[in-house]
């Protein structure tokens, strides 16, 4: 089996992202366990290989051990939505930055919540049981330290620690939010604009979000899945792409970026803007005035979308 190179270049990255799901030669659908083998093949093109097609490979640029992800990734012509007030539309516009708030800012207080604390007690008792068994098994482990006090120690200094690293990494982990819909949401205007007066909308899909932040490799985009927390818990690995049933009603495709090197409130990010917006939409409430605002914003940023008011406020006849 070749060394891993490890040469990785921001392009084989973005690559592997976009085939990873099943080999680039032969389509075998990965499942939880398999090795992916990312490289070059000998035309030097890039390559995501299952272990039968791995020999085609001129260069090994890395293995990984394939796991399902934890989200629903987005249909590409998937309609997205981001309503605001139209401060924070000009300072998108000015900017040209995505700004992702860290989950620690979120209004909801179980943003990254495994599940409730009513119910921690049977969380820790089977991840308990878990590092009980790992460290049982672990290879090179003198059998002889395996007391139970020993295990149970290190288990419980384990459990505790990814308590406090579920709590910490609140504060690394930035997400942007949209809102998936073919169509506008009245209930998004009420809900996302301090004031439905001087609110707007830009209308995007995935693709284009994804294109407009560089297909950026370290920035994941998915679904928002909900659930009852009275009946499960969030995985693990993937409690951000986790919501309450309550929240439902958003349809939430949000943009996640975990960077252990920043502990602020909120990073931005670079967006071109012409690949993001595709509509402008004002909201229905808006008076004419408005309008013009945001038209005159939109031109003096060189935003060549089409601006229009709301489908909302369309006169109905009788």
């Amino acid at each position: 089996m070749q060394d891993m190179t490890l040469k990785h270049t921001r392009e084989i990255d973005i690559f592997y992202k976009e085939h990873r799901k099943q080999c680039t030669n032969c389509g075998k659908a990965f499942s939880d366990g398999d090795t992916v083998h990312l490289g070059y093949s000998k035309e030097r093109e890039y390559a995501v290989l299952c272990d039968n097609c791995s020999s085609l490979l001129d260069e090994t640029v890395v293995r990984y051990y394939w796991k399902d992800l934890e989200y629903d990734e987005p249909l590409p012509k998937d309609v997205l939505w981001r309503y605001m007030d139209l401060s924070k539309f000009i300072s998108l516009m000015s900017r040209k930055e995505l700004y992702f708030a860290a989950a620690d800012t979120f209004e909801d207080i179980f943003e990254g919540a495994k599940g409730l604390a009513i119910a921690k007690d049977q969380w820790d008792y089977f991840y308990h049981g878990f590092y009980e068994n790992a460290i049982k098994t672990a290879p090179g482990v003198e059998k002889s330290k395996l007391t139970e006090d020993y295990i149970n120690s290190n288990a419980d200094r384990l459990l505790t620690e990814m308590t406090k690293i579920g709590e910490k990494e609140r504060s690394y982990t930035y997400i942007n939010c949209w809102h998936c819909n073919s169509y506008e949401s009245e209930a998004m205007w009420k809900l996302y604009s301090k004031d439905i007066t001087n609110a707007i909308a830009i209308k995007t899909t995935a693709e284009h979000l994804y294109e407009s932040l560089g297909k950026n490799p370290s920035i994941d985009i998915g679904r928002v899945k909900y659930i009852d927390f009275n009946k499960r818990f969030a995985p693990i690995n993937g409690a951000y792409w986790y919501k309450r049933k309550a929240f439902e009603y958003e349809n939430e495709v949000r943009a996640i970026i975990v960077d252990h090197s920043k502990t602020k409130r909120g990073i931005y990010v670079s967006v071109d803007l012409d690949k993001l917006i595709d509509d402008i939409y004002v909201s229905p409430y808006a008076p004419e005035w408005f309008f013009d605002v945001v038209k005159s914003v939109s031109s003096k940023y060189s935003i060549n979308s089409t601006i229009s008011y709301s489908q909302i406020k369309a006169e109905p006849f009788y």
